[in-house]
């Protein structure tokens, strides 16, 4: 699970900048997204629409910001097929840091820290 008092100031202060670039309205219903995903609703569906309202770029910057908090340095000019890859579930997330592996963007060891966070 993830442990924010384990971010470091640098992923805290780029997490704040990525929020700031959000509307008040954005930001509430992400917030209704994470409530209702935590309470176990399948929000998938909902998520995408979401996520066209999100301005260019801001999802592919958090998942760098979340490699980076586990130690995994994503390089900037990844792929497409990694760097805009849209997992809908857990087995399609592991299936992105699996292709990462194949494709020499993640070491086995950066991969381990990612599936299997302490």
């Amino acid at each position: 699970m993830f442990d924010p008092s384990k971010l470091s100031p640098q992923a805290i202060a780029e997490i704040s900048d990525l929020m700031r670039t959000l509307t008040p309205d954005q930001i509430m219903k992400m917030q209704s997204l994470m409530h209702n995903s935590m309470a176990g609703f399948n929000v998938s569906a909902e998520m995408q629409e979401f996520e066209k309202t999100l301005p260019p770029g801001f999802r592919e910057k958090m998942a760098r910001v979340m490699y980076m908090a586990n130690g995994i340095e994503v390089p900037s000019q990844a792929p497409q097929s990694v760097s805009q890859a849209a997992p809908q579930n857990e087995d399609e997330a592991r299936l992105v840091i699996l292709r990462s592996v194949a494709g020499g963007l993640l070491s086995p060891e950066e991969a381990l820290k990612v599936l299997f966070p302490n």
